[in-house]
């Protein structure tokens, strides 16, 4: 970063002698003007490194929290079945989350990357399962006098909801 101010400052010195370096100074503006940019994006990037598995914490303990709520506030006991499409997608969450960004880079001399690209695609399929899961749960809860509230249903999908996005703003901001 210290680098690009010091080009920066190197630049305005050169500001006077912008006749005399002609087509030299456009190649130093347009070096500083990308840097500039590319120093915008680190900057981003690395708040988002600091700030992202916060974020994705709060998202996580949030699902969790709206979960227990309607789990506590029905009237009626919740059977174990309704859980598991919070715990299914919290494994989804954990199963992306084991898996590095640099390693699902192209290589077509690479045989573990199929490896990876199958774990993913299996993570992905699990975490929609849970999905489909709680969307059938609520379904199910609403025709259902006898069954849990409808609370109890749409808290379940909030609660997949949350705990995938917590997972994918995991991922995208863990700084290995």
């Amino acid at each position: 970063m210290l680098r690009y101010k010091v080009s920066y400052r190197f630049l305005i010195t050169l500001l006077p002698k912008q006749e005399k370096l002609g087509d030299k100074y456009n190649k130093i503006k347009r070096f500083i003007e990308i840097s500039e940019e590319e120093e915008e994006k680190m900057e981003l990037m690395e708040l988002w490194a600091i700030f992202g598995p916060g974020v994705s914490g709060a998202v996580f303990g949030a699902a969790w929290w709206i979960w227990l709520d309607a789990v506590v506030c029905s009237s009626t006991t919740v059977p174990f079945l309704h859980y598991l499409p919070g715990i299914f997608a919290s494994l989804a969450a954990l199963m992306f989350n084991c898996v590095r960004k640099e390693d699902i880079d192209y290589s077509p001399y690479d045989e573990g990357e199929w490896r990876l690209k199958l774990w993913l695609f299996i993570a992905y399929v699990v975490s929609f399962v849970s999905l489909a899961g709680s969307a059938g749960l609520l379904i199910q809860d609403s025709l259902d006098n006898s069954s849990p509230s409808v609370w109890t249903g749409v808290a379940g999908i909030l609660q997949c909801v949350f705990v995938l996005i917590s997972g994918l703003v995991y991922w995208t901001s863990h700084p290995e």
